[in-house]
Protein backbone atom coordinates (compact mmCIF):
# COMPACT_ATOMS: atom_id res chain seq x y z
CA UNK A 1 0.00 0.00 0.00
CA UNK A 2 1.59 2.94 -0.90
CA UNK A 3 0.41 6.60 0.72
CA UNK A 4 0.54 8.34 -3.60
CA UNK A 5 0.68 7.10 -6.38
CA UNK A 6 1.41 9.45 -9.70
CA UNK A 7 0.68 8.80 -12.94
CA UNK A 8 2.85 10.49 -15.29
CA UNK A 9 6.11 11.22 -14.49
CA UNK A 10 6.84 14.59 -16.40
CA UNK A 11 7.14 18.03 -14.48
CA UNK A 12 4.14 17.75 -12.97
CA UNK A 13 4.38 14.25 -11.24
CA UNK A 14 7.93 14.41 -11.03
CA UNK A 15 7.91 17.18 -8.60
CA UNK A 16 4.99 16.50 -6.76
CA UNK A 17 6.76 12.82 -6.61
CA UNK A 18 9.94 14.81 -4.93
CA UNK A 19 7.93 16.38 -2.63
CA UNK A 20 5.85 13.99 -0.98
CA UNK A 21 9.12 11.24 -0.62
CA UNK A 22 11.43 13.78 0.78
CA UNK A 23 8.55 14.64 3.20
CA UNK A 24 8.23 10.42 4.68
CA UNK A 25 5.38 9.64 2.01
CA UNK A 26 5.94 5.89 0.35
CA UNK A 27 5.48 7.16 -3.09
CA UNK A 28 5.20 5.33 -6.42
CA UNK A 29 5.72 6.79 -9.71
CA UNK A 30 4.23 4.74 -12.92
CA UNK A 31 5.35 6.50 -16.70
CA UNK A 32 3.89 4.99 -19.72
CA UNK A 33 6.97 5.71 -21.53
CA UNK A 34 11.43 5.48 -21.03
CA UNK A 35 13.06 8.37 -20.19
CA UNK A 36 14.66 10.80 -21.91
CA UNK A 37 11.79 10.83 -24.53
CA UNK A 38 10.99 13.67 -26.26
CA UNK A 39 7.63 15.93 -25.88
CA UNK A 40 5.74 18.01 -27.96
CA UNK A 41 6.86 21.45 -26.06
CA UNK A 42 8.29 25.27 -26.95
CA UNK A 43 11.17 23.85 -24.76
CA UNK A 44 10.84 27.58 -23.02
CA UNK A 45 11.26 27.74 -18.92
CA UNK A 46 9.31 30.13 -17.22
CA UNK A 47 10.94 32.54 -14.44
CA UNK A 48 7.91 31.15 -12.29
CA UNK A 49 9.80 28.06 -12.53
CA UNK A 50 12.86 28.72 -10.46
CA UNK A 51 11.24 28.66 -6.96
CA UNK A 52 10.65 25.00 -7.22
CA UNK A 53 14.27 24.18 -8.72
CA UNK A 54 15.19 26.02 -5.59
CA UNK A 55 13.50 24.19 -3.42
CA UNK A 56 14.23 20.72 -4.89
CA UNK A 57 17.93 22.14 -4.81
CA UNK A 58 17.98 21.36 -9.02
CA UNK A 59 18.39 25.05 -9.78
CA UNK A 60 22.05 24.79 -10.52
CA UNK A 61 21.97 21.49 -12.24
CA UNK A 62 19.47 22.65 -14.83
CA UNK A 63 21.47 26.10 -15.17
CA UNK A 64 24.42 23.56 -15.78
CA UNK A 65 22.70 21.80 -18.41
CA UNK A 66 22.76 22.84 -22.71
CA UNK A 67 20.29 25.61 -22.59
CA UNK A 68 20.25 29.50 -23.89
CA UNK A 69 19.58 32.19 -21.50
CA UNK A 70 16.74 34.23 -23.29
CA UNK A 71 16.88 37.65 -24.03
CA UNK A 72 13.53 38.41 -25.54
CA UNK A 73 10.61 37.85 -27.80
CA UNK A 74 9.98 38.99 -31.46
CA UNK A 75 6.69 38.92 -32.33
CA UNK A 76 5.58 39.02 -35.96
CA UNK A 77 2.52 39.77 -37.70
CA UNK A 78 1.82 39.26 -40.79
CA UNK A 79 3.52 41.68 -43.85
CA UNK A 80 6.26 42.30 -42.06
CA UNK A 81 5.41 44.07 -38.74
CA UNK A 82 7.58 43.37 -36.26
CA UNK A 83 8.01 44.60 -32.49
CA UNK A 84 10.76 43.02 -29.86
CA UNK A 85 10.28 42.84 -26.42
CA UNK A 86 13.70 42.85 -24.42
CA UNK A 87 13.60 40.05 -21.29
CA UNK A 88 14.19 41.93 -17.83
CA UNK A 89 17.85 41.16 -16.78
CA UNK A 90 17.62 38.77 -14.01
CA UNK A 91 19.98 36.12 -12.02
CA UNK A 92 16.48 33.59 -13.13
CA UNK A 93 16.01 34.54 -16.73
CA UNK A 94 13.49 32.40 -18.81
CA UNK A 95 15.24 30.15 -20.44
CA UNK A 96 15.36 27.43 -23.92
CA UNK A 97 15.95 24.16 -22.47
CA UNK A 98 14.95 21.11 -24.12
CA UNK A 99 12.35 18.63 -22.26
CA UNK A 100 14.03 15.63 -22.64
CA UNK A 101 16.88 16.95 -20.59
CA UNK A 102 14.66 18.47 -17.80
CA UNK A 103 12.35 15.84 -17.31
CA UNK A 104 14.85 13.52 -16.72
CA UNK A 105 16.19 15.85 -14.25
CA UNK A 106 13.18 15.75 -12.54
CA UNK A 107 12.45 12.28 -12.75
CA UNK A 108 16.18 11.57 -11.12
CA UNK A 109 15.30 13.55 -8.67
CA UNK A 110 12.17 11.90 -7.60
CA UNK A 111 13.77 8.99 -7.57
CA UNK A 112 16.62 10.02 -5.38
CA UNK A 113 14.26 11.93 -3.50
CA UNK A 114 13.19 8.03 -2.53
CA UNK A 115 10.01 7.39 -4.80
CA UNK A 116 9.86 4.16 -6.84
CA UNK A 117 9.66 4.92 -10.86
CA UNK A 118 8.55 2.40 -12.41
CA UNK A 119 8.70 3.18 -16.45
CA UNK A 120 6.97 1.77 -19.57
CA UNK A 121 3.85 0.74 -17.24
CA UNK A 122 1.17 2.03 -19.11
CA UNK A 123 -1.82 2.45 -17.06
CA UNK A 124 -4.65 -0.29 -18.46
CA UNK A 125 -7.31 0.57 -15.10
CA UNK A 126 -8.66 2.31 -11.95
CA UNK A 127 -10.42 0.97 -9.02
CA UNK A 128 -11.87 2.94 -6.25
CA UNK A 129 -11.38 0.89 -2.93
CA UNK A 130 -12.40 1.47 0.76
CA UNK A 131 -8.36 2.55 1.33
CA UNK A 132 -7.98 4.40 -1.87
CA UNK A 133 -7.02 3.20 -5.15
CA UNK A 134 -6.67 -0.01 -6.87
CA UNK A 135 -4.33 0.80 -9.74
CA UNK A 136 -3.41 -1.92 -12.90
CA UNK A 137 -0.65 -1.09 -15.33
CA UNK A 138 0.07 -4.06 -18.21
CA UNK A 139 2.48 -6.11 -15.67
CA UNK A 140 1.59 -5.06 -12.46
CA UNK A 141 -1.20 -4.28 -9.99
CA UNK A 142 -0.69 -1.57 -6.93
CA UNK A 143 -2.72 -0.08 -3.87
CA UNK A 144 -2.60 3.65 -3.34
CA UNK A 145 -4.46 5.84 -0.75
CA UNK A 146 -4.54 8.91 -2.66
CA UNK A 147 -3.87 8.79 -6.90
CA UNK A 148 -2.29 11.96 -8.26
CA UNK A 149 -2.97 11.99 -12.39
CA UNK A 150 -0.05 13.72 -13.71
CA UNK A 151 -0.46 12.42 -17.65
CA UNK A 152 -1.37 15.11 -19.49
CA UNK A 153 -4.14 16.70 -21.28
CA UNK A 154 -4.76 13.44 -23.07
CA UNK A 155 -4.52 11.98 -19.47
CA UNK A 156 -4.98 8.06 -19.59
CA UNK A 157 -6.03 8.50 -16.26
CA UNK A 158 -9.29 10.68 -16.81
CA UNK A 159 -10.04 8.63 -19.74
CA UNK A 160 -10.47 5.38 -17.35
CA UNK A 161 -12.36 7.37 -14.68
CA UNK A 162 -14.78 8.91 -17.50
CA UNK A 163 -13.62 12.41 -16.65
CA UNK A 164 -12.34 13.64 -19.70
CA UNK A 165 -13.61 16.65 -21.09
CA UNK A 166 -15.28 16.40 -24.97
CA UNK A 167 -13.35 17.76 -27.41
CA UNK A 168 -14.35 21.52 -28.74
CA UNK A 169 -14.78 21.38 -32.94
CA UNK A 170 -12.07 22.40 -35.28
CA UNK A 171 -9.52 22.22 -32.61
CA UNK A 172 -6.11 22.71 -34.01
CA UNK A 173 -3.06 20.93 -33.91
CA UNK A 174 0.77 21.38 -33.00
CA UNK A 175 3.61 20.14 -34.66
CA UNK A 176 7.04 20.67 -33.17
CA UNK A 177 10.16 19.42 -34.08
CA UNK A 178 14.20 20.29 -33.40
CA UNK A 179 16.73 20.76 -36.04
CA UNK A 180 20.37 22.39 -36.60
CA UNK A 181 19.84 26.01 -38.04
CA UNK A 182 21.90 26.49 -40.96
CA UNK A 183 22.22 30.46 -39.69
CA UNK A 184 23.33 31.61 -36.31
CA UNK A 185 20.89 31.56 -33.88
CA UNK A 186 20.22 34.64 -31.56
CA UNK A 187 18.74 34.20 -27.68
CA UNK A 188 15.24 35.46 -28.93
CA UNK A 189 12.22 33.30 -29.08
CA UNK A 190 10.01 34.17 -32.03
CA UNK A 191 6.55 33.94 -32.42
CA UNK A 192 4.27 35.17 -35.86
CA UNK A 193 1.51 35.04 -36.88
CA UNK A 194 0.31 33.76 -40.62
CA UNK A 195 -2.10 33.04 -42.43
CA UNK A 196 -2.36 28.99 -41.50
CA UNK A 197 -1.52 29.93 -37.83
CA UNK A 198 1.49 30.77 -35.83
CA UNK A 199 4.85 29.79 -35.51
CA UNK A 200 7.06 29.51 -33.04
CA UNK A 201 11.41 29.38 -32.99
CA UNK A 202 13.38 29.28 -29.70
CA UNK A 203 17.02 28.35 -29.35
CA UNK A 204 18.01 25.55 -26.75
CA UNK A 205 21.37 25.79 -27.02
CA UNK A 206 24.07 23.53 -28.69
CA UNK A 207 23.01 25.17 -31.84
CA UNK A 208 19.71 23.47 -31.66
CA UNK A 209 16.06 25.35 -32.39
CA UNK A 210 13.17 24.03 -31.57
CA UNK A 211 9.96 25.16 -33.80
CA UNK A 212 6.79 24.57 -33.46
CA UNK A 213 3.61 24.90 -35.82
CA UNK A 214 -0.16 25.29 -34.79
CA UNK A 215 -2.47 25.33 -37.17
CA UNK A 216 -5.68 23.85 -37.62
CA UNK A 217 -5.51 20.49 -39.60
CA UNK A 218 -6.52 21.30 -43.23
CA UNK A 219 -3.78 23.58 -42.96
CA UNK A 220 -0.79 21.46 -41.89
CA UNK A 221 0.88 20.71 -44.79
CA UNK A 222 0.77 24.50 -45.93
CA UNK A 223 2.73 25.70 -42.89
CA UNK A 224 5.06 22.44 -43.27
CA UNK A 225 5.84 24.23 -46.72
CA UNK A 226 6.22 27.28 -45.25
CA UNK A 227 8.91 26.24 -42.44
CA UNK A 228 10.50 23.88 -44.74
CA UNK A 229 10.78 27.44 -47.17
CA UNK A 230 11.74 29.91 -44.37
CA UNK A 231 13.66 28.48 -42.41
CA UNK A 232 15.62 25.68 -43.90
CA UNK A 233 14.00 22.96 -41.94
CA UNK A 234 14.78 19.52 -43.59
CA UNK A 235 11.81 18.16 -45.96
CA UNK A 236 12.94 14.81 -44.45
CA UNK A 237 12.28 16.37 -40.65
CA UNK A 238 10.36 14.14 -38.17
CA UNK A 239 7.54 16.00 -36.84
CA UNK A 240 5.80 15.05 -33.46
CA UNK A 241 2.32 15.81 -32.51
CA UNK A 242 0.03 17.07 -29.68
CA UNK A 243 -3.59 18.10 -30.22
CA UNK A 244 -5.96 19.48 -28.53
CA UNK A 245 -4.11 22.49 -27.43
CA UNK A 246 -7.40 23.65 -24.97
CA UNK A 247 -9.62 21.90 -23.05
CA UNK A 248 -12.32 22.66 -20.60
CA UNK A 249 -10.75 22.75 -16.70
CA UNK A 250 -11.89 20.51 -14.52
CA UNK A 251 -12.20 20.19 -10.75
CA UNK A 252 -8.47 19.38 -9.20
CA UNK A 253 -9.55 17.12 -6.52
CA UNK A 254 -12.13 14.22 -5.50
CA UNK A 255 -12.11 12.37 -3.02
CA UNK A 256 -8.38 10.67 -2.77
CA UNK A 257 -8.19 12.07 -6.55
CA UNK A 258 -5.74 14.60 -7.32
CA UNK A 259 -5.36 16.97 -10.61
CA UNK A 260 -2.14 18.51 -11.50
CA UNK A 261 -0.13 20.32 -14.78
CA UNK A 262 -2.58 19.62 -17.97
CA UNK A 263 -4.58 17.07 -16.55
CA UNK A 264 -6.00 20.45 -14.39
CA UNK A 265 -6.07 23.10 -16.65
CA UNK A 266 -4.84 23.38 -20.35
CA UNK A 267 -2.99 26.61 -21.00
CA UNK A 268 -2.62 28.06 -24.34
CA UNK A 269 0.91 27.23 -25.63
CA UNK A 270 1.53 30.69 -27.04
CA UNK A 271 2.26 32.09 -23.59
CA UNK A 272 5.24 29.54 -22.81
CA UNK A 273 4.24 28.92 -19.36
CA UNK A 274 3.21 25.71 -19.32
CA UNK A 275 6.28 23.82 -17.52
CA UNK A 276 6.46 26.02 -15.22
CA UNK A 277 2.05 25.60 -14.39
CA UNK A 278 2.98 21.96 -14.21
CA UNK A 279 5.88 22.00 -11.50
CA UNK A 280 3.84 24.53 -9.30
CA UNK A 281 1.15 22.68 -8.75
CA UNK A 282 2.43 19.15 -8.55
CA UNK A 283 4.29 21.19 -5.65
CA UNK A 284 0.89 22.44 -4.45
CA UNK A 285 -0.50 19.21 -4.75
CA UNK A 286 2.13 17.50 -2.78
CA UNK A 287 1.89 19.94 0.11
CA UNK A 288 -1.67 19.68 0.24
CA UNK A 289 -1.35 15.65 0.44
CA UNK A 290 0.68 16.36 3.40
CA UNK A 291 -1.57 18.64 4.80
CA UNK A 292 -4.48 16.62 4.16
CA UNK A 293 -6.35 19.28 2.76
CA UNK A 294 -8.08 19.70 -0.74
CA UNK A 295 -9.16 22.92 -0.04
CA UNK A 296 -5.57 24.02 0.25
CA UNK A 297 -4.70 22.61 -2.74
CA UNK A 298 -8.16 24.19 -4.78
CA UNK A 299 -7.22 27.62 -2.91
CA UNK A 300 -3.35 27.67 -4.12
CA UNK A 301 -4.82 26.08 -7.96
CA UNK A 302 -6.62 29.14 -8.07
CA UNK A 303 -4.38 31.81 -6.62
CA UNK A 304 -1.81 30.30 -9.02
CA UNK A 305 -3.61 31.19 -12.35
CA UNK A 306 -5.68 33.72 -11.21
CA UNK A 307 -5.21 37.69 -13.18
CA UNK A 308 -3.16 35.52 -15.71
CA UNK A 309 -6.30 33.73 -17.89
CA UNK A 310 -7.11 36.70 -19.06
CA UNK A 311 -3.86 37.02 -20.80
CA UNK A 312 -3.66 33.50 -22.04
CA UNK A 313 -7.76 34.23 -23.56
CA UNK A 314 -6.00 37.07 -25.15
CA UNK A 315 -3.13 34.67 -26.74
CA UNK A 316 -5.51 32.00 -27.82
CA UNK A 317 -8.06 34.55 -29.65
CA UNK A 318 -5.23 35.82 -31.32
CA UNK A 319 -3.67 32.66 -32.26
CA UNK A 320 -6.80 31.36 -33.45
CA UNK A 321 -7.67 34.64 -35.63
CA UNK A 322 -3.97 35.59 -37.29
CA UNK A 323 -5.06 38.87 -38.71
CA UNK A 324 -6.18 39.94 -34.94
CA UNK A 325 -2.65 38.99 -33.87
CA UNK A 326 -1.11 41.10 -36.41
CA UNK A 327 -3.08 44.17 -35.01
CA UNK A 328 -2.27 43.32 -31.60
CA UNK A 329 1.64 43.26 -33.28
CA UNK A 330 1.12 46.69 -34.93
CA UNK A 331 -0.58 47.77 -31.89
CA UNK A 332 2.33 47.22 -29.93
CA UNK A 333 5.19 49.02 -32.75
CA UNK A 334 3.04 52.12 -31.63
CA UNK A 335 2.66 51.52 -28.26
CA UNK A 336 5.69 49.42 -27.18
CA UNK A 337 4.89 49.71 -23.93
CA UNK A 338 2.01 48.17 -23.70
CA UNK A 339 3.65 44.88 -24.88
CA UNK A 340 6.37 44.92 -23.17
CA UNK A 341 4.05 45.17 -20.11
CA UNK A 342 1.89 41.93 -21.40
CA UNK A 343 5.20 39.87 -21.84
CA UNK A 344 6.21 41.04 -18.22
CA UNK A 345 3.16 39.51 -16.90
CA UNK A 346 3.78 36.58 -18.81
CA UNK A 347 6.96 36.33 -16.91
CA UNK A 348 6.08 37.11 -13.59
CA UNK A 349 7.57 34.69 -11.16
CA UNK A 350 4.77 35.03 -8.47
Amino acid sequence: MYDVAIIGGGPAGACCASACASSGLKTLVLEREKFPREKVCGDCLNPMAWSVLDTLELSSKVQECTHTKLEGVRFEGMHGCIVRVPFPETSRPKIGVSRSTLDQILLKNASRSGAQVIEESPLTELVRTGSGWRIQTAADCFEARHLVAADGRNSTSLRLLGLMPERFNGERVALQARFHSKTPLDNDVVLRFVDEGYLGLAPVGGGLANLCLVSRPQNLAEIKRRAVAEYGVPETLAWRSITPLRRAPLPVTRERLWLVGDAARVVEPFTGEGIAYAMRTGMECARAILADSPDLYKKRHADLYRGRLWLNHLARQACLHPKLGTAIVRTGALLPGLMALLTNKVLSAR
